[in-house]
């Protein structure tokens, strides 16, 4: 753990932010606010998921087969939509203003 002081270069406002890698998050003592980080709350919520379909999957071999399933198939559609964002990209960056 370790506790950051830092000093506004606007107001001069003194901020203390002290570390909490257990968590892995970081926690405001004083002199400021930790604006709402979305990711976090989703990447919380996707591991929860994982969990409780890994203990669901412990004992039932085919509920364990329907979840590799699923998660192979969410692979394949990011996959997919990556590839066509490459594919768009690569299309526009061929495109000239002329």
């Amino acid at each position: 753990m370790h506790r950051f002081y830092f000093k506004c270069t606007k107001c001069s406002a003194e901020m203390t932010i002290k570390t909490d890698p257990q968590n892995k998050n970081d926690v405001v003592e004083s002199g400021a606010t930790i604006n709402f980080e979305p990711w976090r709350a989703e990447d919380e919520e996707v591991e929860k998921e994982k969990q409780k379909r890994k203990s669901q999957g412990m004992g039932d071999a085919m509920k364990s087969l329907e979840n590799r399933t699923l998660d192979s198939k969410r692979e394949m559609n990011i996959l997919a939509a990556l590839d066509e964002m490459k594919s768009m990209k690569s299309t526009h960056a061929t495109v000239s203003v002329d």
